[in-house]
């Protein structure tokens, strides 16, 4: 009989980290709208919240430009950009590379790739999301994806992300 070596997951169904403790807090996507305004423009707002938290603070961002298909992902890649700078306080700038629909084992995916400076290194991200049923929701999830490792251990200090491992 094989067992797995992977960690148990908790109560909250999440698992260590690759270093085998408890992780810390995450974003959490509460909600990616986009309102179609006049003049052919689009305007995407995204809420988060921080897991792991007692905060109820909410994190909003939005970002407006361009009605298009391809335009309207980038925005909404954009507005959750900057609710993850917002989170960590402005420790990471983060440079958007692009937002992409493709097609990947009979699935609709959505692929977001970014650069991240922080504490004097740039480092490439690329975050991937399952896009069945709403492909600005699945462009947010993927453009966390990316940047979540990094942005994770800096959202501790940040206001409304109290840590759950706190004493």
């Amino acid at each position: 009989m094989v067992l797995s070596t992977a960690p148990a997951l908790t109560a909250q169904g999440e698992g260590p980290d690759i270093l085998g403790e408890l992780p810390g807090p995450r974003m959490r996507l509460l909600s990616c709208r986009i309102e179609r305004r006049p003049s052919a423009v689009s305007r995407v707002t995204v809420e988060f919240g921080a897991a792991g938290t007692a905060s109820d603070d909410p994190i909003s961002c939005q970002r407006e430009g361009s009605a298009c298909p391809v335009g309207d992902l980038r925005l909404a890649s954009l507005a959750t950009l900057d609710a993850v700078t917002r989170a960590t306080s402005g420790a990471l700038k983060i440079e958007l590379i692009g937002a992409k629909p493709i097609r990947a084992f009979d699935t609709n995916v959505v692929v977001v790739a970014a650069y991240v400076h922080h504490a004097g290194e740039v480092t490439k991200v690329i975050g991937a999301a399952v896009a069945d049923h709403d492909l600005l929701l699945a462009t947010s999830r993927a453009t966390l994806a990316a940047v979540n490792r990094l942005a994770s251990p800096l959202l501790a200090g940040a206001p409304g992300t109290e840590a759950r491992n706190a004493p």
